[in-house]
């Protein structure tokens, strides 16, 4: 429900808050005194559009303000779905800067016009004379008889079957472009395979690949080197090691008079060792150079391939090679098993659309037997609005090739006003006020069966008057029980209706023109509906009546 309304510098408001009650609340007021402003105000919270001409001042923003209570609403999921903090009152800001720009905000986080719109459809609905054209929509007409009913459980094990249904279909679908793109490519596919399985790649092979081939392209003059350098090491007779022997005995003459000579000897001793060691390591190197022109060549011919596939498959290592292998293998192993997948998956679809039926007939049952029961009753309450011949009826008909989201038929309502008329769509033989009529008795019939947001009803009672208009009163009363509606009237039955009376009115000087809000107390309530009444200056017979009017709605 609405919690409150607060309103600053938008069109002749200055500043306004209206705190409407649980309940019916009535709004009157003179003619352009303001309760369209009102509802444009609203309307900026429910996201239309805005514009720098709504500011009363120019020099200061507009700011409209609206705060729900919503724990009634299950609107949890859709919260989520949208992003936002869910918070058990939601607090809508909308804001005109001097400039022109608007900004909307919800609990505090900013959003696109098209959030505020999705969001404060399920917070509030206006209702207007003219707006009673939306129930000629056949999608709008089914979520009616589904609100009468009560199917909301099962329309949701309907719509998840159907959407289960649907994945699976998506899937096999999926399964088929897969395979049809195999089958297409399988030879190229085979090939790959087949090319890099033979070349068998080898994780950072290439660099291993480099430095054998340098090896074997310099062999001659790594032999000559090798050979050389353990001639000078340990070989020729003024070899390296030679001349660190000739210093050990130095030192070990010099052992007693010299107490470091012990530690110089060891020390070479070891250089000694090191140099036999670092000999025989680079004779086996030079060893291992062999003149091998075969071999250098085969390990160039690979390296060559190698690059070559380096640039086929635009990669840069045998790592990516490996990868690209790996992915081909993966490939031809999925596709061994594709029509494995395909025919389970046929049958899970199978599963599916029985599950889908099932919950259709289900919905569809449910939906055909509160249809009619909806029909009798609004019947009955357009009688007590002065149509008394006329006859709203549902024309179901069955999807004739596969089941939607919404069912398995689709709802049209069909609509006449006098006795002996045929019926026909709603939408083509209604007038707007008839219109108008049905959509208040179907929102009254389902208000009773389903919490609903809160309900404005802009004048939908224009173009009637005395019993017709009581009754209407009556039903907009029975309404707000479970529901808060706020009324806009120029009716006075409808404005004795309600639990709370809300007066608009304009003050006038010669400079400024505002509109401002008062809620009635008793006394002022009643001399305003005998004024409302009357037409003119509120006398003892006007009062009088007034007071009975508002009797017949005292609890």
């Amino acid at each position: 429900m609405l919690l409150q309304l607060r309103v600053n510098n938008f069109a002749l408001i200055r500043s306004l808050t209206f705190i409407p009650q649980n309940g019916m609340n009535v709004i009157t007021g003179e003619t352009g005194a303001g309760k369209s402003i009102l509802l444009g105000a609203l309307g900026l919270v429910t996201g239309n559009r805005a514009e720098m001409s709504a500011l009363l001042n120019q020099q200061e923003k507009c700011i409209v303000e609206a705060e729900f209570d919503i724990r009634t609403l299950q609107l949890q999921p859709l919260f989520e779905e949208l992003e936002l903090d869910y918070e058990p009152v939601c607090i809508i800001r909308r804001e005109i800067s001097t400039q022109g720009k608007s900004r909307a905000f919800v609990n505090d986080t900013p959003v696109q016009l098209s959030v505020l719109k999705q969001l404060s459809g399920n917070l509030v609905q206006v209702h207007t004379q003219n707006t009673g054209t939306f129930i000629s929509d056949s999608l709008e007409q089914l979520h009616v008889v589904d609100d009468f009913a009560g199917n909301d459980s099962l329309k949701q094990h309907y719509q998840h079957a159907f959407k289960e249904w649907k994945n699976a279909i998506k899937n096999r679908e999926l399964l088929l472009d897969k395979k049809n793109t195999f089958e297409r490519e399988q030879d190229f596919i085979r090939f790959q395979h087949e090319e890099l399985s033979i070349f068998s790649p080898v994780e950072n092979e290439e660099t291993e690949l480099e430095s054998t081939i340098q090896m074997l392209a310099n062999a001659d003059e790594i032999s000559k080197t090798c050979r050389q350098a353990v001639d000078e090491l340990t070989e020729s007779e003024l070899s390296v090691a030679d001349r660190i022997n000739s210093i050990k005995q130095l030192f070990r003459q010099a052992e007693r008079y010299l107490d470091s000579a012990e530690k110089y000897k060891n020390r070479l001793q070891s250089i000694a060792e090191e140099l036999k060691e670092l000999s025989r390591e680079i004779e086996h190197t030079g060893l291992l150079a062999e003149n091998n022109p075969a071999l250098l060549e085969t390990l160039q011919e690979r390296q060559a391939r190698m690059q070559l596939l380096f640039r086929k498959h635009a990669v840069e290592n045998s790592t990516g090679l490996l990868a690209i292998l790996q992915n081909l293998a993966i490939r031809l192993q999925e596709a061994h098993h594709l029509d494995e997948e395909i025919e389970g998956i046929n049958s899970h679809i199978a599963t599916c659309e029985k599950a889908v039926l099932t919950c259709g007939q289900k919905l569809h049952e449910s939906r055909v037997t509160a249809a009619n029961l909806l029909m009798t009753a609004v019947a009955e309450q357009l009688q007590k609005l002065g149509m008394p011949h006329a006859k709203l009826a549902c024309e179901w008909q069955e999807h004739s090739e596969k089941p939607d989201l919404n069912g398995l038929a689709s709802l049209q309502m069909t609509f006449r006003a006098n006795a002996g008329s045929p019926l026909l769509p709603l939408e083509k033989v209604a007038s707007g006020g008839e219109l108008s009529r049905v959509n208040f008795c179907l929102r009254s019939l389902t208000a009773m069966k389903k919490t609903l947001p809160t309900l404005i009803y802009d004048e939908a009672d224009t173009g009637i008057s005395g019993e017709i208009a009581l009754q209407m009163a009556r039903m907009m009363r029975n309404m707000s029980l479970g529901h808060q509606l706020i009324c806009i009237t120029h009716l006075p039955q409808v404005a004795a209706a309600g639990i709370s009376h809300y007066r608009i009115y304009k003050e006038e000087t010669e400079d400024f023109t505002e509109s401002k809000m008062a809620l009635l107390s008793p006394d002022e309530r009643t001399q305003h509906l005998a004024y409302m009444l009357s037409g003119s200056t509120a006398g003892t017979a006007a009062v009088g009546n007034a007071r009975e009017l508002l009797q017949l709605f005292t609890d």
